[in-house]
């Protein structure tokens, strides 16, 4: 699982902020709600949400394919657990029961964010994709409940971040990025860094 994933994103750990500088030339930020607003605030808005988050990942994944989740938990140890700052680590092995250890990243030997020991251990799982295969992680996400989860192609050829606001691609070229971001040219940051 995930074997390509240096070569696909090569000098890049899962982790969002350095997979999008890093790969800026592949890179396009959707945003989920209309005039970039961030937080959901009535049913209409969490459909939009989710519409468009299956849309994308529609157009990425044919019905059927196989993707591979991946979540994280932290800890100030290098031992890997699934906890996560909204969730227990119960309810997140709910919501992902097939999730196995990954790699576990010390964060704070490559981000002077982080003095103290902390590690963020990311969890990988298959899935099947559907339509609405991950409505509730989303949800969850878009209320800033679950963060640091990726849904990235087996193959590794593209991967979706989403995060309370929208969602980060990256995809295999620039011209496979170009091509996405012209279909949902509404859907785009109107700031000049594209956030």
């Amino acid at each position: 699982m995930l074997t390509s994933w240096y070569r696909c994103f090569p000098n890049c750990e899962p982790v969002s902020r350095l997979l999008r500088t890093k790969l800026a030339d592949r890179w396009v930020r959707f945003h989920s709600l209309p005039g970039s607003k961030r937080y959901a605030d009535n049913e209409a808005d969490y459909v939009t949400i989710l519409q468009r988050h299956n849309c994308i990942l529609g157009e990425l994944a044919r019905d059927g394919e196989t993707v591979v989740l991946l979540t994280t938990g932290y800890s100030d140890s290098a031992q890997p657990i699934r906890s996560e700052t909204g969730l227990s680590e119960v309810e997140l092995t709910e919501l992902d029961p097939l999730a196995k250890p990954w790699r576990s990243l010390a964060m704070h030997e490559s981000d002077s964010d982080y003095a103290a020991p902390t590690y963020w251990h990311v969890f990988a799982s298959e899935h099947l994709w559907t339509p609405g295969h991950f409505n509730t992680l989303v949800r969850l996400i878009a209320d800033n409940v679950l963060a640091n989860v990726m849904i990235v192609a087996h193959d590794c050829r593209w991967l979706v971040h989403p995060y309370d606001g929208g969602m980060d691609v990256i995809l295999e070229s620039s011209e496979a990025r170009n091509e996405l971001k012209a279909k949902h040219p509404t859907w785009l940051s109107a700031r000049e860094d594209r956030l």
